[in-house]
């Protein structure tokens, strides 16, 4: 996927109703993620997309965490432990996922937020071109980190520190000339196609209709025309004029 660098493109400016139309209309598409979103919205990048559908949908299901919620939630913890799903009965409108994200990311009393060190750095981008990015395992491998906390040190920092990788989220795609370079290869691919089935359905047809014809013409030829059968040379035997034959005698 060929990204435009170019940070001036995404310079903030108001949505207008009708680029929130047409990010309703891209979301619809299940098969796009925020990145073939942008590409199809001029001058926006995967990061703003997200960030504008969340504001013009809502999600209910995940509100801001009160703090009546964060008290229930700890003293659910001390009673019944990590039965996410059990403590998720207890609340509504909160699945048992959020209850254990929210918990092990943002109220777990031992979670580590001193500064990151280099060792930690360096197990992170190990672990993840060993195992890609199962966060869960990865942040049992560090010392009491959220999985959240890895996940965001990461693809904010230790990926393209360590990696060279920029993140797509923040950069505008080439949107207009990639997607046209695309769209015109399938499309003349399609046709090409389309022009040889066209020439070898009538071939093809045109083969099976005139088989027997064909065939029958062949049968006919083996026995009507005559198998020519070569003869024996004739030597021709000369005899030479009596002078020139020689005398035995002498």
């Amino acid at each position: 996927m060929s990204l435009n660098s170019n940070s001036s493109a995404s310079q903030r400016k108001p949505w207008t109703p009708s680029e929130d139309r047409l990010l309703a209309e891209l979301k619809r598409n299940k098969d796009y993620d925020w990145i073939e979103v942008a590409r199809r919205i001029e001058g926006r990048n995967p990061s703003q997309c997200s960030q504008r559908w969340k504001r013009i949908k809502g999600f209910k299901l995940r509100r801001t965490w009160s703090k009546e919620e964060d008290t229930k939630l700890l003293e659910l913890v001390n009673i019944h432990g990590l039965n996410w799903c059990l403590i998720s009965t207890f609340f509504e409108n909160r699945s048992g996922k959020q209850v254990r994200e929210h918990y092990l990311n943002q109220l777990d009393p031992q979670i580590n937020t001193s500064p990151w060190s280099m060792e930690e750095d360096k197990k992170i981008v190990e672990l993840y071109q060993s195992i890609g990015g199962k966060w869960s395992i990865i942040t049992k491998a560090l010392n009491q980190r959220s999985e959240n906390s890895v996940k965001n040190r990461f693809y904010s920092c230790l990926r393209h520190k360590y990696l060279n990788i920029k993140n797509p989220y923040y950069i505008v795609p080439e949107k207009k000339q990639k997607l046209n370079e695309e769209e015109s290869q399938q499309n003349q691919n399609v046709q090409e196609q389309q022009n040889i089935t066209a020439i070898q359905q009538p071939i093809q047809q045109s083969f099976v209709q005139q088989a027997p014809t064909y065939v029958q013409l062949y049968q006919n030829c083996l026995y009507q025309i005559p198998i020519y059968v070569p003869q024996p040379m004739l030597v021709p035997v000369y005899i030479y004029p009596s002078q020139f034959q020689l005398n035995n005698q002498q």
